[in-house]
């Protein structure tokens, strides 16, 4: 493949996680809000909601990874999604911001399930196909470190355009006292995903893996899966969780326990430059150093930056900083995870002879969104405890529990992350093979 060939695969397997960036960010960090303060649903009701969704998405993660592996088309098996999922994915998206006013409570709750369900199957539709390209996009691993690479960066600035433009948006159409005002601004968002689906159907190409190998039933796929996969899935569970629960927790943190709502479009701005600066580094990094223990040094910045939250005092200086650190880490994390989800799904198909990289990336994209159900779940159960009101000052009891959430449970998952790490063995065990 030629240069200009590559760049532009590069370009258009960042764009992908881009499209994903302007849709999910508004989902997880402005729904739970909109739900509680716009909508009005009880913060339980919410956390319900987002639980009990994610038996819906077991369901759907895994029948569209078998619908991957057993695609074949002219186009490949994972980028005709990027082409047929993205439009009903940005209107699924604007659909969950819309409740209608029933005056009936229960409706509305129903409404909220079907609307966050299928935006949930939309981003599905797209986002495992995304993850199981990779390994057919090249054979080589460091061209794979750069594709992650590209990927994160462009998803952090599709990240950085929602967190920084959403509040300023949903304020110009008229904020809380416009019902309106997140659906028209996830609107403005949805219509940029779907152009940027399409270029990443236009500038990537599978050329690995023949479209012609052997059809993978569900229970094939299952037969790939080993112990090193299963830690796999363990390892991200715990780490995205806390990443999740930290950000389900920002609006709250900033605006009811720092009192500085106004600094909200500043640390989404450093939160994105902080992960695109880290992720630039992942090549290097993981070159010189080892995906592994880049992981292990990355835990520890995290560990670092959250302690400068505990200690700031709410001093905007140190939060400022305390974020920069903290996202910096987790945004290389997050990046990683791509990274070794292609190496343990080529560990696996190298074991087994079975190629199911649809089912086995499914297994993944699952745990994701498991996470980022238990993460708002976790959020409005600690916040109901602490006696959390809607648009209120909270008493020191609810600011604590918006804490422990914020700051607490992601420090205990990034000591988590750190134990499980040390029984991962991939990276050594494909590098073995490569030697023999």
């Amino acid at each position: 493949m030629n240069k200009n060939l590559v760049m532009r695969q590069r370009f258009g397997f960042g764009a992908g996680d881009m499209a994903s960036n302007f849709v999910w960010p508004m989902i997880t960090t402005y729904l739970a809000v909109f739900y509680t303060d716009v909508a009005g649903i009880d913060a339980i009701a919410v956390g319900m909601i987002m639980l009990l969704s994610k038996f819906v998405d077991a369901c759907t993660d895994i029948l569209m990874g078998i619908i991957v592996d057993r695609t074949r088309t002219k186009w490949g098996k994972c980028r005709p999604y990027f082409l047929f999922g993205a439009i009903p994915l940005g209107l699924f998206a604007v659909l969950t911001f819309l409740v209608p006013d029933f005056n009936d409570d229960t409706k509305s709750i129903v409404y909220a399930f079907i609307t966050f369900n299928l935006v949930s199957t939309g981003y599905t539709i797209v986002n495992t196909p995304l993850s199981a390209i990779l390994p057919s996009l090249t054979d080589d691993k460091n061209e794979r470190n750069i594709l992650v690479t590209f990927r994160m960066i462009m998803a952090a600035i599709g990240s950085f355009c929602v967190t920084t433009f959403a509040t300023p948006l949903i304020n110009s159409f008229g904020g809380n006292s416009n019902k309106y005002s997140y659906a028209i601004t996830m609107g403005i968002f949805s219509i940029i995903s779907i152009i940027l689906f399409f270029f990443a159907f236009s500038n990537t190409r599978e050329s690995v893996k023949s479209v012609n190998s052997p059809k993978v039933t569900f229970l094939q796929g299952i037969k790939a899966v080993n112990g090193q996969y299963i830690l796999f899935i363990f390892i991200m569970f715990v780490f995205m969780l806390g990443f999740a629960i930290k950000q389900a927790g920002v609006v709250y943190y900033y605006t009811y326990v720092a009192e500085k709502v106004d600094i909200i479009p500043i640390q989404a701005a450093v939160t994105s430059i902080s992960m695109i600066a880290s992720q630039s580094c992942l090549p290097l990094f993981a070159k010189k150093l080892g995906k592994k223990n880049s992981m292990y040094i990355m835990c520890a910045i995290a560990f670092i930056g959250n302690l400068l939250f505990i200690c700031s005092n709410n001093n905007t200086t140190l939060l400022i900083i305390g974020t920069a650190v903290v996202w910096y880490a987790l945004g290389f994390l997050m990046g990683m995870r791509f990274s070794l989800l292609a190496d343990v799904v080529d560990y696996c198909e190298m074991k087994s002879g079975i190629q199911a990289a649809g089912i086995l990336s499914s297994l993944d994209s699952f745990v994701a969104k498991l996470t980022f159900g238990l993460n708002v779940t976790l959020f409005t159960f600690l916040m109901k405890l602490g006696g959390y009101i809607p648009n209120q000052p909270q008493t020191k009891l609810a600011k604590m529990y918006i804490n422990i959430g914020f700051i607490g449970i992601p420090v205990l998952c990034l000591i988590v992350t750190v134990i499980l790490l040390r029984f991962f063995k991939v990276e050594k065990m494909l590098n073995s093979e490569k030697v023999q």
